[in-house]
């Protein structure tokens, strides 16, 4: 079973053009098979887009992680992930 994790990315900085969502995750001590982004930028603009995509995609169980982008690449998880669905 794949796993998928949605990182909701709240920045009042301007996110990077090609950020690798594994990264991002990996950044933020998380690990998933695959990762979509949700934000103003980049990727998804909603979870229940992003959500369908990663169960269309093969992944059963999606997880769901709120984090900050700060200034110098780093990201803080402002939230404990949660799981969404299996």
């Amino acid at each position: 079973m794949k796993t998928g994790l949605i990182v909701y990315v709240v920045s009042g900085t301007d996110l990077p053009a090609h950020l690798d969502p594994a990264d991002v995750a990996r950044s933020l001590g998380q690990s998933a098979d695959q990762v979509e982004l949700v934000s103003q930028d980049q990727g998804f603009f909603t979870v229940d887009d992003a959500w369908y995509f990663l169960v269309t995609q093969g992944c059963g169980r999606v997880q769901l992680l709120v984090a900050g982008a700060e200034n110098g690449g780093k990201w803080k998880p402002l939230s404990p992930a949660v799981r969404l669905y299996g």
